[in-house]
C-alpha cells in the first residue's frame, strides 16, 4: 500500500466526502469525522447555485450557501475548526457556472482567501493552461496523463481519476496484479509531481479500503471508512 502524508496535514489516510450532499447529515458528519475534503455537485438555477447529483433531484431551498456557505462559517468560529477543503463539482459548464459561484462566494471570500477552507473546482473546468489565471483562493481538481506547467500545477490540489477506467474489479478478493500495477503507476505519477491521488468510483468497502493504493479515500461512508482507519 502505498501512503502519502505532508499535504494537507499528517494523516497519511485521508477521507474524501463523496456526494456529502446525499449523507444523513450532509456536511456536518464529514466535519465530525474531520474529512479532509468534501464534495458537493452544483447546478445552476436563476442566479443560484443548486446542490444535486442530476436536475431532476433538485429540491428547493438547497442551495450551495445554504447547505455549505453558511455552516461553513458557522464552523470556522468554533473551537473545533481545522482546515480542510470544499470540492465543488461543476456539472453544467464552465462559462455559465463561474460567475455564480464568484457571485455566491462574494460574503465568504475572507474565509476562502485566507486558506481557512480551501475551494477546488472539479467537473466541467477551464482549460488547464488558463488555472493560473483565476483568483488565488481558486484551485482545481487534476487529472492524470496531463502535463501541467509549473504556474498551472500551482493551482492543482490533487489529481483524481475514475477506478474503473483502470480496473474491472468489484471488491472481492485480491485486486488483480495487473490492476494493481496500472493503479499504481498514476499514484506514483501524482507522488512525482507532490500531489496526493483520488480514485473515484472504486467499490466503497473495507476490502478495497484495506488494499486502497492511494492516500486518499473516496468514500459514501465517512463515519465507518474513518472508524476503519483509525483501528487500523
Amino acid at each position: 500500500m502505498i501512503l502519502f502524508s505532508g499535504w494537507f496535514d499528517q494523516t497519511p489516510i485521508r477521507i474524501h466526502s463523496h456526494n456529502d450532499y446525499t449523507h444523513a447529515k450532509p456536511f456536518y458528519e464529514a466535519v465530525q469525522n474531520k474529512a479532509f475534503s468534501i464534495e458537493a455537485d452544483v447546478f445552476v438555477v436563476g442566479d443560484s447555485l443548486m446542490v444535486a447529483h442530476s436536475k431532476k433531484e433538485i429540491k428547493a431551498g438547497n442551495t450551495l450557501d445554504k447547505m455549505y456557505l453558511q455552516p461553513i462559517v458557522a464552523f470556522s468560529k468554533t473551537k473545533d475548526f481545522y482546515r480542510f477543503q470544499l470540492m465543488i463539482d461543476f456539472k453544467e459548464s464552465w462559462d455559465l457556472t463561474y460567475p455564480v459561484l464568484l457571485k455566491a462566494l462574494k460574503p465568504y471570500e475572507k474565509l476562502f482567501s485566507k486558506g481557512k477552507v480551501s475551494l477546488v473546482i472539479s467537473g466541467n473546468r477551464p482549460p488547464h493552461n488558463t488555472f493560473h489565471l483565476y483568483p488565488e483562493m481558486i484551485k482545481f481538481d487534476g487529472l492524470p496523463g496531463v502535463n501541467y506547467a509549473p504556474e498551472d500545477l500551482k493551482k492543482v490540489t490533487m489529481i483524481s481519476a475514475n477506478f474503473a477506467d483502470y480496473s474491472k474489479w468489484k471488491g472481492v478478493g485480491e485486486i488483480p496484479e495487473a490492476d494493481q500495477n496500472r493503479l499504481s503507476a498514476l499514484v506514483v505519477a501524482a507522488y512525482q509531481i507532490n500531489k496526493p491521488f483520488r480514485f473515484w468510483g472504486a467499490p466503497d468497502t473495507e476490502n478495497y479500503w484495506k488494499q486502497s493504493l492511494s492516500g486518499i479515500i473516496n468514500t459514501d461512508k465517512v463515519t465507518e471508512a474513518t472508524n476503519y482507519f483509525k483501528t487500523k
